[in-house]
């Protein structure tokens, strides 16, 4: 392309196309196989994105409209030198994300803790199964995590996880699949009639889930899923403790 054929404008609108059809992958990538619902939301990462795509999409062709001359001599080195600072900060912003994504969400006690990949003790994710190991791109994996079996172990933990250290949830060699906790799970799982008595607009979404999930054939409730942004409800069968779907309400 011929850069003296483009006038100012011409050349912020290419950019600006260009930017925003880069950016269009990106956030594919984020809210559909990184972030999947309620994760997207639940673990700030409109706040990441709006951040990534403000500098990627608007500042960089902005520049470009600034210094923008068919006559200025170096003109393609500017543009370049724009360019590469642009996928700079845009392979940087998305290696955060990626590294902050939601990997597992891991049932202790009595609710579920959603797990980012950045926050996972290396050495215990050496000692974990196999399985465990992998960190999934596509959302998180249902798993739930057991106290240590050894007494030394346990104790060490709970002094450790108190002075700030990794709790339970983080550590994948104490990981085991939902499956054995579902039980208790069911256990613990608080009626769904406790969430919808907080709002008119919970109790709407709640008589919405149930019509579409066995239209009050099963005996549904909810247990609270913490996360980096915003909690919400994990809504499980009460005598199985299979999981039924979510609800985007505050559980606590």
């Amino acid at each position: 392309m011929n850069l003296r054929s483009l006038t100012r404008w011409k050349a912020f609108g290419l950019h600006l196309a260009i930017s925003g059809l880069i950016a269009a992958t990106v956030v594919g990538l984020v809210v559909l196989l990184w972030y999947p619902p309620p994760y997207f939301a639940a673990m700030g990462g409109a706040v990441l994105l709006q951040l990534l795509i403000g500098v990627d999409v608007v500042l960089g062709p902005v520049i470009t409209l600034v210094i923008f001359n068919p006559a200025k001599p170096g003109l393609k080195y500017d543009l370049a030198t724009i360019a590469v600072l642009q996928l700079g900060a845009l392979a940087y912003g998305s290696y955060v994300m990626f590294d902050a994504r939601p990997v597992y969400s891991a049932f202790v006690k009595d609710r579920f803790e959603t797990i980012a990949a950045n926050a996972l003790a290396e050495s215990s994710l050496a000692k974990a199964r196999p399985e465990y190991r992998e960190l999934s791109i596509s959302g998180p994996r249902i798993v739930a995590a057991k106290p240590p079996a050894d007494s030394e172990e346990a104790v060490a933990l709970a002094i450790a996880s108190v002075g700030g250290g990794p709790d339970i949830s983080e550590l994948p060699h104490l990981y085991v699949p939902y499956s054995e906790e579902a039980p208790r799970a069911a256990q613990a799982a608080r009626p769904l009639v406790d969430l919808a008595r907080k709002s008119k607009d919970a109790s709407d979404a709640v008589n919405e889930f149930v019509a579409r999930h066995g239209n009050g054939q099963r005996n549904l409730g909810y247990l609270p899923v913490r996360a980096r942004n915003r909690d919400f409800a994990m809504v499980v069968d009460r005598k199985s403790g299979e999981i039924v779907g979510y609800l985007a309400l505050y559980p606590w």
